[in-house]
C-alpha cells in the first residue's frame, strides 16, 4: 500500500497475520510434520558434511534443555553461549530457548575480556555454554575470556560462580568441565520438566560491536523473532536451501531465523570466506549442495566475480543472491549474469531486525547506491529533521522506523532504551537517507560519520559513489580529518585495481573537474583536500571496512594533530 502523503513516509500492509508462537513450539512443529528434514549441513574444506534433521535438533535441544534445568537454571535466566557456526551450537541455542532461558550471544573473535566481565556481570550470567571448535580453534580465545571472569574453576560448587558446560571434551586446565554434549545425551533426564515459554518472554540478547563505544545488549522476545520479515527473499514457492555462513552470533546469522521458517541452511566456517581465498571451494559447497538461495556480503559478491569464467560454464544458477551489510554498489548487479537470476538487497538493524528490501532485480536492471526498496511487511518508515519532524519527499534527513520485530530493550540501561526511542515509539536508526517518490528509501550514510566541514554537512557515502565511477578504483573511503580552523576536512583513502598505478593526483584530478563545476555558497562544495592511497584496506572481523582504523593511519600519514 503506498501513501498519498507527500510527507517522507513509507509503509508495506502484511498480506498474513505474524505469527504468535514461539522457537520451541516451531521446532517441535517442525519434527512432526517434517522429520528428515536436514536443516542444517555443515561442511568442511576436505568435501565432508555433517547435518542435522528436525527431529535430531528436537531430540538433541530438549536432552540439554532438561540438563540446564537439572543445574538449577529458572526461566528467564540468561545463558552466554560462545563458539563458531557448528551443528553443536545450533543445539546449543535450542537448548538454552528450550530450557526457558535466554541466549546471550558472545562473538569472542571481536569481543575482548573487559567487555566480556562487564557483560556477564550487568546480565547476571550464572551459566557459560561453550564450543571450542571442532579441533579446538577457539580453546586459546575462549580461555582468555574465560579467565577474566568469576568463572567455577575446581570440581566444587562454589557460591556466586558461573557454570561452564563445554559442548565438546577439551583439555583446558583449571575449569569445571565434568560433562560435556555427548555425555548430557546418554543420560535418562526424562523427569525433568520443562517450563512453558510464551511469545512475549525474552529468547534471544544480540551483543552490538562496541564500535562506538561499550557493547549494548540488545534483546529480543520469541515474539519479535518470530514475526521478523526478515526472510531474506520474497515468499517463494519452492522448498529452498540457503547458504548462509554469516556468524551465528549475528542478528544476520543467528540459526533461529531458519528455524522458524523452516528452511534449510548451508554452512562453512565463515573465516574461510573472510580472506578471499577459498572462494572457489564456496561455490563448489552452494553447487554441490544444489543450495537455492544464497546470503552473501559484498566483499563476497566481488570474489565470486574474480573467479575464471570455466566457473559458471556447467549452467548452474542460485535463485536469489542476497546482499546488505554496506553500501551496495552497481558492481554487485553483475553477479546476475553469471551465479544468479536475481539480486535482492536488503537493510536492517540488529534493533529492528529486517526493515527494508529492494528487488529482486533481474540481469540487466539498474541499481541506485544506497537505495534498499520498501518496508518489509508490517514496517513503518520515515525520515525527519533535526528537531524529529516528519519532512517532504527527496529529501534528506534521519532514518525512523517501527514494527513488531522491534527490541525488547537495552538489557540493564532503561535510559539507553529511552533514548532509543522518538515520540511514537520511533526507533531512532541513526542513519541517514530519504524516502524517494515511488516510496523506496535511499541510504545516504550514518549520522556519526557526516562530515563536518566549517558548519557544512557533507555525506561520505555520495561523494565515495562519485569516486566509484573511475575504472581503476576497487575501493574508496571517505573519512574526516582534523583541521585546526574547520575542525574537520574530507580525506578520500582509496584502493586502486590490480596491476593498475592509479595515483593520488589522479584522483584528485577526477574530483576537480566533476565537482569543481558545481557552485556552492561555501567555495568549498564537497571536494576533498586530502587523498591517500592504501595497498588494501583494514578491515573488521565481518569483512566491512575499518573506517576507525583507515582514518587513524591517513591522519599519521598526513602528518596532522588531533588535537
Amino acid at each position: 500500500m503506498t501513501s498519498h502523503s507527500r510527507l517522507s513516509y513509507s509503509y508495506t500492509c502484511p498480506p498474513k497475520p505474524f505469527s504468535y508462537t514461539t522457537l520451541p513450539r516451531v521446532v517441535a512443529e517442525n519434527a512432526q510434520s517434517h522429520p528428515d528434514q536436514e536443516i542444517f549441513i555443515l561442511r568442511r574444506p576436505d568435501g565432508s558434511r555433517t547435518q542435522l534433521t528436525n527431529t535430531e535438533l528436537y531430540n538433541q535441544g530438549t536432552q540439554l534443555a532438561r540438563y540446564i534445568v537439572s543445574t538449577g537454571i529458572q526461566k528467564g535466566d540468561r545463558i552466554a553461549l560462545m563458539g563458531p557456526n557448528t551443528l553443536e551450537m545450533v543445539v546449543g541455542h535450542v537448548g538454552i530457548l528450550s530450557a526457558g532461558a535466554v541466549v546471550l550471544n558472545i562473538n569472542s573473535e571481536k569481543t575482548n575480556a573487559s567487555d566480556v566481565h562487564d557483560i556477564f556481570e550487568s546480565a547476571d550470567i550464572k551459566f557459560v555454554i561453550v564450543d571450542s571448535g571442532e579441533h579446538d580453534e577457539l580453546l586459546p580465545a575462549t580461555k582468555a575470556l574465560l579467565q577474566h571472569s568469576d568463572i567455577l574453576s575446581d570440581y566444587s560448587k562454589e557460591e556466586g560462580k558461573i557454570e561452564v558446560l563445554f559442548l565438546r571434551a577439551v583439555d583446558l586446565e583449571g575449569f569445571h568441565h565434568t560433562v560435556t554434549l555427548k555425555d548430557i545425551y546418554a543420560m535418562n533426564l526424562n523427569g525433568i520438566h520443562l517450563p512453558n515459554t510464551f511469545p512475549e518472554d525474552s529468547a534471544v540478547i544480540f551483543t552490538t560491536s562496541g564500535s562506538t563505544g561499550k557493547s549494548k545488549m540488545v534483546v529480543h522476545t520469541h515474539y519479535s523473532l518470530a514475526c521478523c520479515p526478515f526472510s531474506w527473499i520474497p515468499d517463494v514457492d519452492y522448498e529452498s536451501i540457503d547458504y548462509n555462513d554469516r556468524p551465528f552470533s549475528w542478528v544476520g546469522g543467528t540459526p533461529v531465523f531458519h528455524i522458524l521458517m523452516r528452511r534449510s541452511r548451508v554452512f562453512i566456517d565463515a573465516f574461510l570466506t573472510i580472506n578471499g581465498k577459498n572462494t572457489d571451494f564456496l561455490w563448489r559447497v552452494i553447487k554441490e549442495e544444489r543450495c537455492t538461495d544464497a546470503l552473501l556480503f559484498p566483499y563476497v559478491i566481488r570474489d565470486l566475480l574474480d573467479l575464471p569464467q570455466r566457473s559458471t560454464e556447467d549452467g548452474y544458477r542460485l535463485n536469489h543472491v542476497v546482499t546488505g551489510g554496506q553500501m551496495i554498489d552497481s558492481l554487485c548487479t553483475k553477479i546476475m549474469e553469471s551465479f544468479s537470476r536475481h539480486l535482492v538487497v536488503v537493510y536492517g538493524c540488529t534493533e529492528l531486525l529486517g526493515l527494508n528490501m529492494y528487488g529482486p532485480l533481474v540481469k540487466g536492471e539498474t541499481l541506485m547506491p544506497g537505495e534498499v526498496g520498501r518496508p518489509y511487511p508490517g514496517v513503518e518508515v520515515r525520515i525527519v529533521d533535526e528537531e524529529e519532524n516528519p519532512i517532504g519527499l527527496d529529501a534528506i534527513g534521519k532514518v525512523q522506523a517501527r514494527g513488531p520485530c522491534i527490541l525488547k530493550e537495552y538489557f540493564g540501561s532503561k535510559q539507553l532504551t529511552a533514548n532509543a526511542f522518538a515520540p511514537g515509539s520511533w526507533f531512532r536508526t541513526g542513519d541517514i537517507g530519504k524516502i524517494s517518490c515511488n516510496g523506496s528509501l535511499v541510504i545516504t550514510g550514518r549520522e556519526k560519520d557526516v562530515i563536518s566541514r566549517g558548519g557544512r554537512k557533507i555525506y561520505p557515502v555520495m561523494l565515495e559513489d562519485l569516486i566509484k565511477q573511475m575504472s581503476c578504483i576497487k575501493y574508496v573511503c571517505a573519512v574526516p580529518v582534523p583541521d585546526r580552523r574547520l575542525i574537520e576536512e574530507v580525506c578520500v583513502c582509496f584502493v586502486s585495481s590490480d596491476r593498475t598505478e592509479l595515483k593520488e593526483k589522479d584522483v584528485k584530478m577526477f574530483c576537480e573537474k566533476t565537482l569543481f563545476a558545481r557552485s556552492t555558497l561555501d567555495g568549498l562544495g564537497v571536494l576533498p583536500a586530502f587523498y591517500v592511497k592504501f595497498e588494501e584496506f583494514p578491515s573488521l572481523s565481518n569483512g566491512k571496512p575499518d573506517k576507525r582504523a583507515i582514518r587513524n593511519e591517513a591522519i599519521r600519514r598526513l602528518h596532522l594533530s588531533v588535537e
